[in-house]
């Protein structure tokens, strides 16, 4: 194989590693980041639903307690962040807010897919405070976090017997469900998303960027490198190689032309052409004696 295919060959191989090395980085760095990004605003919202929640226990309850005023939204964190959750909704549609159950007051409140497989998970396990998943929800693919709601004694207020049960709970969900809670049990799970972008084409998008840079930088280093290696190896070779041959056929007076280099194609070039001359020199004395 000639110099010039194996440095070819040797671009290419550096090339395809290149873009072997590339692809799996290029996947899992696009993971990571989208990960990142996602459990940064996961947290953020996480902590706007518990601070709803804090607010609606610290200051609304206690007021409407004192006053004798029964408002939903105002005794009950999960109604009020659901009614913020729709309001948000309608601005910031890619998040995802609910408190689900399998006993809920309101139909649109039931548990389904991955909500319903977290709820059992916490009745199964509940020493678990929380769980970071990631999963689909209406077709698309979230980083949920999610906690248990545990049934308290004032929850019983609204969710015990239907028949204590205020008059406005009744007469806005019926009796038929979200009645027979017993204080300590897990009752629902609360449930925030963060959407996840498409990883894949994500991928494939930077995959195409980077393995088209690479391409192009391979393009340049295979045209550059194959000009230098001809210009500064494969031409003074072959001059060497086209002079060595003369010599082997007996044409000693053709002078090698001078390499004006300081490598070692120069000094192969300038011992080659000392070589010629020694023997020229000789053959010059052989001549004269005979």
């Amino acid at each position: 194989m000639s110099l010039a295919k194996r440095f070819n060959l040797s671009l290419i191989v550096m090339y395809i590693c290149s873009v072997l090395i590339a692809a799996p980085t290029i996947y899992f760095s696009t993971k990571s980041q989208v990960y990142s990004r996602a459990e940064a605003n996961l947290v953020l919202l996480v902590d706007v639903v518990k601070s709803i929640q804090d607010f609606v226990a610290t200051d609304l309850r206690p007021h409407f307690l004192k006053e004798k005023i029964f408002y939903s939204p105002s005794f009950s964190g999960i109604v009020a962040t659901s009614r913020i959750a729709k309001y948000l909704k309608q601005k910031q549609p890619e998040f995802y807010i609910s408190n689900v159950s399998d006993n809920p007051l309101s139909p649109a409140n039931q548990a389904r897919g991955i909500e319903l497989e977290l709820l059992n998970q916490f009745r199964e396990n509940p020493s678990l405070k929380a769980i970071n998943t990631a999963g689909r929800i209406d077709g698309q693919n979230y980083l949920v976090s999610s906690a248990p709601k545990i049934s308290k004694k004032g929850c019983l207020r609204c969710h015990g017997d239907p028949a204590k049960a205020p008059n406005d709970v009744v007469e806005n969900y019926g009796i038929e469900s979200g009645y027979g809670y017993q204080s300590g049990k897990v009752v629902g799970v609360s449930v925030v998303g963060v959407p996840l972008e498409d990883i894949q084409r994500l991928t494939i998008e930077r995959s195409l960027i980077v393995i088209g840079g690479i391409t192009l930088l391979f393009a340049l280093l295979f045209i550059v490198v194959n000009q230098l290696v001809r210009r500064l190896i494969l031409v003074p070779i072959a001059s060497i190689t086209e002079q060595a041959k003369a010599v082997s056929k007996g044409d000693i007076s053709r002078e090698l032309p001078a390499v004006r280099r300081n490598d070692e194609i120069a000094e192969l070039a300038n011992a080659f052409e000392l070589m010629r001359r020694s023997l020229l020199t000789a053959m010059k004395r052989m001549q004269r004696k005979s």
